[in-house]
């Protein structure tokens, strides 16, 4: 019974935008955070599916008073559930949290960047495709932000122990075109020309091979990844590399 009625709430609050402030007024956010919690993983993905829908679109307000109810510690935790359906419907609820206008960001860096570490966790270990998809759109956001959120996301990109070691290399070598496309999107956010630091981040992406790839990608098969190659450029070539890729 709980789940068919999370499935239906999780249905409504997609659609209808206008009353999501009401729902969550009238305590139905702070209900499906409690059953985030469930021992029973089938009713904890439906809960989380239906925050994730929840958060689709709405305003600043409300995005912090569901934030408030879930808390960022439990956000992290469900991104780290034992079940990847779980951590798939989580990283798409941050990624809907951080959709907007460039302070929408700012949420992933609470108590000590906790919602980003979790979120570069789980690309750098995950196998799931939908999980690392997720999780690519997220930080695909965040570099959608000021100059801290593009510095942010690549110090997730890279390996810790290594400056040159880039995993967004494995994702535009993917051979799931959503990934691929999501990760060509992440890289025009970071270099986007007239951000300040887009230079010195394109060097760094550079030397971790990503201009190569990049330009490996100008035939791709992918009809999305050719868009938004197009997009960039009139003469099919990218931004990225006319601008700072050059060798």
């Amino acid at each position: 019974m709980k789940v068919a009625a999370l499935g239906a709430i999780s249905n409504i609050v997609v659609d209808f935008t206008v009353h999501k402030s009401t729902f969550i007024q009238c305590g139905g956010a702070k209900q499906l955070v409690q059953l985030s919690k469930s021992m029973d993983s089938t009713v904890r993905l439906n809960a989380v599916w239906a925050l994730r829908n929840l958060m689709f679109h709405v305003n600043n307000r409300c995005k912090e008073e569901i934030l408030s109810e879930l808390t960022a510690s439990v956000l992290a935790s469900l991104i780290n559930d034992p079940k990847p359906s779980v951590q798939e419907q989580a990283l798409a609820l941050v990624r809907n949290l951080v959709d907007g206008p460039e302070d929408f960001a700012d949420y992933v860096f609470a108590e000590d960047c906790l919602l980003l570490h979790a979120v570069g966790n789980q690309l750098q270990d995950a196998s799931k495709p939908d999980v690392l998809l997720q999780g690519m759109y997220t930080l695909c956001n965040v570099a959608s932000g000021n100059e801290f959120s593009k510095e942010a996301v690549m110090s997730q990109l890279f390996c810790q122990t290594s400056n040159t070691r880039c995993i967004l290399v494995n994702f535009l070598q993917n051979s799931d075109s959503r990934l691929r496309t999501a990760a060509v999107w992440t890289v025009v956010n970071l270099t986007f020309p007239s951000s300040p630091g887009a230079f010195d981040r394109a060097g760094k992406l550079r030397n971790a091979g990503i201009a190569t790839q990049l330009k490996n990608m100008v035939n791709d098969s992918c009809v999305d990844v050719k868009v938004v190659k197009q997009h960039l450029n009139p003469d099919g070539s990218f931004v990225i590399i006319v601008y700072s890729f050059a060798d």
